[in-house]
């Protein structure tokens, strides 16, 4: 049975970064939805006719989550199937570096290491390719909105709060104020209301920075 292919989408967001090479033009970033709980995700293995109870389901993804941290943490890496590995790395102090074999002796390795990080690495076969551009051709993209940040301040507090403004919108926008008939290339179909997420991360967890995969973002709030 064909399963409605549901679209990911795609926010644009301007380079507030003077300094940048990109600095005033606009760069995508993935318009991230609501993150599942283990139980949400157990339902949704569910509604796509896994054979398991939910109990079972959750009971087995409640021992991953357990383990693998457990074997991570012993430099143990854990490939689960075609998704990927998932291993550690060490996040380097400062001041790290060890200048010589004679400074190894007595050497306390939480001196030089400030955090071990999870690291997850996705299958790259050519049967189950999560990676980059081949992950992209299982993705239906959908351009939505201009995401923007702007400081207030919320009960005395300085509070970062994001705003979305449909493209198809913003376009018509330009267009009055410029006395413009043209048809712009990539207006967008998501008609909601520009809304705000006070605190929030809509363009996406590392993506806000432009750091990574986005090295267009501005850079200011990076994690």
């Amino acid at each position: 049975m064909a399963t409605e292919r549901i679209a990911l989408g795609i926010n644009l967001r301007k380079n507030k970064n003077s300094k940048s090479s990109g600095y005033n033009k606009y760069y995508p970033a993935v318009d991230q939805q609501k993150t599942l709980s283990l139980r949400g995700f157990a339902e949704h293995m569910i509604s796509h006719g896994s054979s398991y109870k939910r109990s079972i389901l959750e009971g087995v993804l409640n021992e991953i989550c357990e383990c693998l941290p457990e074997l991570v943490s012993q430099g143990v890496g854990v490939k689960l199937g075609s998704l990927g590995t998932f291993y550690p790395t060490a996040k380097v102090s400062k001041n790290a570096a060890v200048n010589s074999i004679a400074e190894m002796e007595g050497l306390n390795p939480n001196d030089i290491v400030e955090g071990i990080r999870l690291r997850f690495r996705p299958d790259s076969t050519k049967l189950d390719n999560l990676c980059g551009p081949a992950f992209k051709q299982r993705c239906s993209l959908e351009l939505r909105n201009i995401l923007d940040t702007q400081q207030v301040t919320v009960n005395g507090k300085l509070k970062k709060v994001q705003t979305l403004k449909p493209i198809s919108t913003a376009v018509a926008e330009w267009k009055s104020e410029n006395g413009s008939d043209s048809t712009g290339t990539n207006s967008g179909s998501n008609q909601n209301g520009g809304g705000t997420n006070t605190g929030g991360n809509t363009g996406g967890g590392g993506n806000t920075g432009g750091g990574g995969d986005e090295p267009g973002g501005d850079g200011n709030d990076q994690n």
